[in-house]
């Protein structure tokens, strides 16, 4: 089987150096570059050339921008190629949309390296749900911010220092509005929340990052006890749910508390299973590219063919089930979560929201 590799950066790289040294049936036909930049005779400008190419089976997008990833994947699916995606904007963007065609066309979106890095999170989140009801799903879905927040807590750094090490080390881009905003993990509870639940979330709910957050608030939790780490949430009862995105207060002995640096956490629950926690790298050049490369030999291994797009559920977003308590500039709060997030904005202060299903 041929592929195309959208974008040369990084994961790009590491995508063609392993398939190139691999001896299974597996070739790269086309890796697609900006005009300009297509320097080698395997690389195209051109992404029609890809699309009018039958001989190519998969399409690899190993882009970052939200738009352009949209536009190509939508194509390569109308023209009934399988997709392997680690775009979660993209994604998060147009899931509903994506995964419609996909099954229209009967061919396959595989997304595992969009949410949690190597982390198998997805085909996790598929394969329980073949014998488990899953009510829960959450956890430490940004790498960058958990840096940021492990350097304040064990180092007792302050923020902007600790910022600017992660955008130093490659953690955090110059502009890192979507870690530690909240942006990132957003994209990535919709995608996991949407596949645990059989159908398609809503892209309205509160999210709330870590901007405002201040050593001075950590020394307070820590003499409690407890400590903050920035979660993505969601609930689910039938075919109503909740999520949300905010950073959360956890006591010392969860294994949230200990994830390290930028690792991930995620946690799925389900009626017959009871908790499952998975750790690992969320992001970086080789753990992303470990997940695209095995989304593309599931493919061509035909693995789980006919489970992956059975979102057959329409789902409610119901704010009210998720609900609790948050210290907001000192004083506490109890409502809903969009509620609370609605009062931190207003006063412009930093949240620190202490869930039931979570907080223990």
């Amino acid at each position: 089987m041929k592929i195309a590799v959208l974008g040369y950066g990084t994961v790009g790289r590491s995508i063609c150096k392993y398939i190139e040294g691999d001896s299974r049936d597996i070739q790269i036909a086309y890796v697609l570059r900006r005009p300009g930049k297509a320097t080698e005779p395997f690389m195209t400008e051109d992404f029609d050339e890809i699309l009018n190419d039958p001989s190519v089976g998969i399409v690899v997008d190993a882009l970052s921008g939200k738009i352009d990833s949209y536009d190509y994947m939508k194509r390569a699916l109308l023209a009934g190629k399988h997709v392997v995606t680690a775009n979660k904007a993209a994604l998060a963007y147009a899931m509903e949309e994506l995964c419609t065609i996909a099954a229209k066309k009967e061919v396959q979106l595989k997304y595992e390296a969009s949410s949690g890095g190597t982390i198998p999170i997805v085909s996790e989140i598929i394969s329980t749900t073949h014998t488990n009801y899953l009510s829960s799903v959450y956890g430490i879905l940004n790498g960058t911010s958990n840096f940021i927040l492990d350097k304040m807590i064990n180092e007792g750094s302050d923020f902007a220092a600790t910022l600017k090490e992660a955008q130093e080390l490659g953690y955090a881009e110059a502009d890192p509005t979507a870690d530690i905003g909240g942006f990132d993990v957003k994209n990535k509870i919709m995608i996991l929340a949407s596949t645990a639940y059989h159908g398609f979330v809503t892209s309205d709910f509160p999210v709330s990052g870590i901007e405002k957050l201040t050593k001075e608030i950590l020394d307070e939790y820590a003499a409690e006890g407890k400590t903050i780490k920035l979660m993505g949430i969601s609930v689910r009862n039938d075919n109503d749910y909740a999520l949300g995105v905010v950073p959360c207060v956890i006591g010392k002995d969860q294994l949230e508390a200990h994830v390290p640096l930028n690792n991930n956490m995620i946690t799925l629950v389900g009626d017959m299973c009871g908790e499952i926690k998975l750790y690992g790298q969320g992001a970086g050049g080789s753990p992303t590219a470990d997940a695209l490369l095995r989304d593309i030999y599931s493919i061509f291994n035909s693995v789980n063919v006919d489970v992956e797009f059975q979102f057959f559920r329409k789902l409610r977003y119901v704010p009210e089930m998720l609900k609790g308590s948050a210290y907001i500039g000192g004083t506490k709060y109890e409502g809903t979560l969009e509620e609370l997030v609605k009062i931190a904005e207003e006063k412009n202060q930093f949240i620190a929201f202490e869930c039931p299903e979570i907080c223990k």
